[in-house]
C-alpha cells in the first residue's frame, strides 16, 4: 500500500481533512494473481476495514449465520423494531476480498439509526471461485432470507463497490426469473463496468486516495480475476449494460473524488430513463468507501440519508 498525494478539498469537514493525509490506497491488485502474496494483499485491505469499523461508537452485534447453505453474518446495533425492514447486505472487496464481518462497519450505522438489522452474505471470492459463483451465493442467501422473514417484511438491498455490482446484477436476474425483488436498493461507491468505460476512470484516477486505478487497463484486470474468461461487457459482470426496467426505487451514494464516480452517474441516468425512482447523492470531496468512516460528519450524513430512505 502507498500514500496517494492529492490536494485536499477545503470544503470537507475538519475531521475529513485530518483523515486524508493518513489514508492509504488499497494498492495494485497484481498481488492477488500470485498465490504466495494473495493472502497478504487481502489482509492489508482487511486491516483498513477493521480499523474503520473500530470508529463505531455504539454497541453492536455481528453473529455468524448460514442461509441457503451460504455463510453470512447477522448484524444489529441496539433494539430492532419488529416491523422494521430487513437489510440484505452485499459487501465490497473487488470480488476478491472482504466479508460481511470485516465490512460490517458499512451497515452498522444505518442499522443503529434506522432500528433495523442486516443480513450480510459471505459470497465465494475470486479468483478461487470466479464468476458466477458469487452471484449464485447471493441468490441462494437472498431466497433463504426472504423465506425466513416472510412475505410481509420489507427487504432493503444495500451493496457497496463490487457488492453494488453483485446486487444490481442479481436484481436484474431475479426480475427475469420472477423472483420478488427487494423493496428498495442502496448503491454506494458502485463498481459496475468491467470494460472501464466511465470517463472518471481516467479523469479522477489520481485523485481518489484509496482506490488505485492506473487507467482503464488496471480496472479491467480486477474484473478479469472475477470473470474467468467471460465477456467483460456481459451485463451479469457489467450490470451497467443491463435492462433496468422494473427495478425498485434506488438511492445512489458516491464521493466526488472517486475514480468510479462515473459508474454511479451512469447508473442514475440509465435507471431514471428506465422508469425507476432514483436519487443520486454526490458527497463533495469524498473518496471511495468513505461511508465506512463513522467518525466523519460526511459518513454520518450518508447513513442518516440511507436510514431515512429505509423508513419511508
Amino acid at each position: 500500500m502507498f500514500k496517494r498525494r492529492s490536494k485536499i478539498c477545503t470544503s470537507i469537514s475538519a475531521e475529513a481533512q485530518m483523515l486524508y493525509p493518513n489514508l492509504k490506497s488499497y494498492g495494485a491488485f497484481d498481488g492477488l494473481s500470485n498465490k504466495l502474496t494473495r493472502n497478504l494483499a487481502r489482509e492489508l485491505v482487511h486491516r483498513v476495514w477493521r480499523a474503520a469499523r473500530d470508529e463505531v461508537d455504539f454497541p453492536y452485534s455481528v453473529e455468524a449465520c448460514s442461509l441457503g447453505g451460504v455463510p453470512g453474518q447477522r448484524i444489529s446495533a441496539g433494539e430492532v423494531a419488529p416491523d422494521c425492514p430487513v437489510i440484505f447486505y452485499v459487501h465490497a472487496g473487488a470480488f476478491v476480498c472482504g466479508s460481511a464481518e470485516i465490512n460490517a462497519g458499512a451497515v452498522l450505522p444505518t442499522c443503529h439509526l434506522a432500528g433495523c438489522e442486516a443480513w450480510g452474505v459471505d459470497y465465494a471470492l475470486a479468483p478461487e471461485h470466479p464468476f458466477p459463483a458469487g452471484l449464485d451465493d447471493v441468490t441462494s442467501f437472498y431466497l433463504a432470507l426472504r423465506e425466513r422473514v416472510g412475505p410481509d417484511r420489507k427487504i432493503i438491498g444495500i451493496g457497496d463497490s463490487a457488492g453494488a455490482n453483485l446486487l444490481l446484477s442479481s436484481m436484474m436476474s431475479w426480475r427475469d426469473s420472477g423472483i420478488a425483488l427487494p423493496d428498495r436498493a442502496v448503491f454506494i461507491s458502485s463498481c459496475l463496468d468491467g470494460t472501464a468505460s466511465s470517463d472518471t476512470v481516467i479523469t479522477m484516477q489520481k485523485h481518489d486516495p484509496l482506490i488505485r486505478i492506473e487507467g482503464p487497463n488496471s480496472l479491467k484486470s480486477v474484473f478479469r480475476y472475477y470473470a474467468n474468461g467471460a465477456d467483460l461487457s456481459d451485463w451479469r459482470i457489467s450490470p451497467i449494460n443491463g435492462d433496468m426496467t422494473g427495478l425498485p426505487p434506488m438511492l445512489i451514494h458516491v464521493g466526488s473524488r472517486e475514480a468510479l464516480l462515473g459508474d454511479s452517474a451512469r447508473l442514475s441516468e440509465k435507471a431514471r430513463r428506465s422508469g425507476v425512482d432514483v436519487a443520486l447523492r454526490v458527497f463533495d470531496g469524498m473518496f471511495h468507501m468513505f461511508h465506512l468512516h463513522w467518525s466523519l460528519p460526511e459518513a454520518r450524513a450518508c447513513h442518516e440519508d440511507i436510514a431515512d430512505f429505509i423508513r419511508r
